[in-house]
């Protein structure tokens, strides 16, 4: 009897999955037609789903606004302690993930209300060159030179 139980679960339990399976399939939002790859956007068309980050693409003027605001801060990543030493050799690129050591920092609100898509990211200054990261992935979206 025990064995007619367990093969009778084992039923409704796929059976389950297959639905919620299904159900997700039909609340999943289509494609864009003119360009499948496109992360689709929230309700409002402008902002994509929460933990979504869009590629970053900041004009000269846009950069220029970040290296005024962060002139004045004392954030330059020092290579001689203990926890940033090994960073020494890192060479920042776009797509790169931070070394181990060097954290992050928000972007001041003075920046990010006047770029606000940089809302999300944070920031790192090393090697004379400004670091904009996603602040999930500890990934670099964008470099350009701090002066």
């Amino acid at each position: 009897m025990p064995h007619f139980n367990m093969a009778r679960s084992a039923v409704v339990c796929a059976a389950v999955a297959l639905l919620a399976f299904a159900n997700a399939a039909q609340a999943a939002p289509a494609k864009s037609q003119t360009n499948p790859d496109a992360i689709p956007l929230s309700g409002d068309g402008n902002v994509p789903p929460s933990g979504i980050q869009q590629p970053l693409h900041l004009s000269d003027a846009q950069r220029a606004q970040v290296r005024q605001a962060l002139a004045g801060k004392q954030t330059q990543v020092e290579f001689t302690g203990k926890k940033t030493k090994s960073a020494k050799g890192f060479t920042p690129a776009i797509g790169a993930k931070l070394p181990k050591g060097v954290s992050a920092l928000p972007l001041p609100p003075a920046v990010t209300q006047k770029v606000p898509q940089l809302g999300d990211y944070q920031y790192v200054m090393m090697k004379s060159q400004v670091l904009i990261v996603n602040g999930m992935t500890h990934k670099i979206v964008d470099v350009f030179p701090q002066t």
